[in-house]
């Protein structure tokens, strides 16, 4: 995920250290590298993940530096828009960060630099994480990485704007819609607003980056009967005329002005611009999180600290639609950090040495202490170790927890396809149904055009 989280939390101002040697599997017993005098140098590159992930951060990074006086911790914050692309050259360049805030994918796998975790994790260690999750953090039956949180995506709405359209959120919240069910209440609220203004039956992003700017298509698919581009069987599942239909689907909201038709230049930041000025009554993608967010920008606007238009917004989470005689899904899924290696391991300390401190550091970024991010999100811990530590201190409103607890039982749990399958999926999907879903919003491309394009890419790559 990378998805959340890429949302719009409060932008860290100084640069982040990490993390405590808790549970880990490694010994703490003094090290050759602390005998010696030298500093293991451990990399770390993150991002912006909520408002207070700053000082607990540095908390946690005091903690560990204080008991592994032989690290040297170094974390750089990435931002959500440009963050991917300067991994991705980092990574095929041989150089990664040692841990890197992003989940496990086959094109990272395949270049030979992804570390398998639990050769460095002892058992007992990863019992304290729940299973079911930490399988979302696997690429072919090894696990890579391991999670922060997991973080249901959706949509949302303004209460006061779905009021008066009539609608009832709170029957959706418990029985959730179809495609034709939402675009005939969300053409009620589509009309001029009371300054004037267009308001919008739903905005979402269609840019920000390529990690973001096809969220809307990759949560209607899944929602459409096809939640894996890729299956267990390493078949390719977007050549089934479902994908026609999502792409029709989207194109129709924007035809019958239910969304912008300047969509694909919408940004998250853009998207909450007009949540703010009641020029969308409902957003995607939205998440628990969003309830502290918003609330926070309701004391700006009480305080006269909100730019000029903006409102209070009570806002509630909604399921997403779902295709005609499909199963409603959660898109989404986990967060955390994967372990890498460089091509040319130069440290001051032996490679082993080194992978065994970056092991420690990868438990202490994603367990106790750092479930105080889970607690700020809104969202269930991920280990036992942080459920203990955190349970008693969440508070969310009762409907949206309601909500929240429903889209975790709807999770589609990981497929475990092939790597190199899945990477040629990724390929697909980078290179062909990014750049065309943009021109699906933009109008530049028709949903056949799209639909044709995948086709033609899947049968040349899958042939192979």
């Amino acid at each position: 995920m990378l998805n959340l989280k890429r949302i719009c939390a409060v932008a860290l101002t100084g640069v982040m250290m990490a993390a405590v040697l808790t549970g880990c599997g490694g010994k703490t017993s003094t090290t050759s590298g602390e005998k010696e005098g030298k500093k293991d140098v451990v990399k770390v590159w993150t991002f912006p993940v909520e408002k207070n992930y700053q000082k607990t951060f540095q908390e946690i990074k005091n903690d560990f530096e204080s008991k592994n006086k032989n690290v040297k911790v170094e974390v750089e914050e990435l931002s959500w828009s440009e963050g991917m692309k300067k991994f991705d050259t980092a990574i095929n360049a041989g150089t990664p960060p040692d841990i890197m805030f992003v989940g496990p994918s086959a094109k990272y796998v395949q270049t030979g630099l992804a570390v398998s975790v639990e050769d460095y994790i002892s058992k007992e260690t990863l019992a304290d994480y729940y299973a079911n999750i930490v399988d979302y953090m696997k690429i072919g039956g090894k696990l890579y990485g391991l999670p922060l949180y997991m973080e249901p995506h959706t949509i949302g709405g303004n209460k006061k704007l779905l009021e008066e359209a009539g609608i009832d959120w709170k029957k959706i919240q418990k029985e959730g819609w179809t495609w034709e069910e939402f675009k005939q209440l969300a053409k009620k609220g589509t009309k001029k607003n009371a300054d004037g203004k267009q308001q919008y039956g739903l905005v979402f992003h269609g840019a920000g980056g390529p990690s973001m700017s096809s969220e809307l298509f990759d949560h209607m698919i899944k929602n459409n009967g096809l939640p894996y581009a890729v299956d267990e069987k390493n078949n390719y599942m977007y050549t089934d005329s479902k994908f026609l239909e999502t792409a029709k689907f989207i194109r129709s909201l924007i035809d019958e002005g239910i969304m912008p038709k300047e969509s694909n230049q919408i940004t998250p930041a853009k998207r909450m611009e007009y949540l703010y000025s009641e020029q969308a009554m409902i957003i995607g993608k939205s998440m628990a999180y969003y309830e502290v967010v918003i609330g926070d920008n309701n004391e700006k606007v009480k305080d006269g600290k909100a730019p000029a238009g903006q409102k209070e917004v009570e806002f509630v989470l909604l399921p997403e639609p779902h295709g005609k005689g499909q199963k409603s899904v959660t898109a989404g899924g986990v967060d955390g950090y994967s372990m890498f290696k460089q091509k040319n391991y130069k440290g001051d300390v032996s490679q082993e040495e080194h992978l065994k401190n970056t092991a420690n550091l990868l438990v202490a970024l994603t367990s106790g202490k750092a479930g105080a991010s889970a607690v700020v999100l809104c969202i269930p811990q991920v280990t036992k170790s942080g459920e203990a530590m955190w349970n008693d201190k969440y508070t969310m409103k009762a409907e949206n927890k309601a909500v929240v607890d429903t889209l975790f039982k709807n999770f589609v749990p990981p497929v475990q396809c092939d790597p190199a399958a899945s990477k040629k999926a990724t390929k697909i999907k980078d290179e062909v149904i990014i750049p065309k879903y943009s021109g699906l919003l933009g109008g530049d491309v028709t949903p056949e055009q799209m639909y044709d394009a995948v086709k033609n890419r899947a049968k040349e790559e899958f042939s192979k």
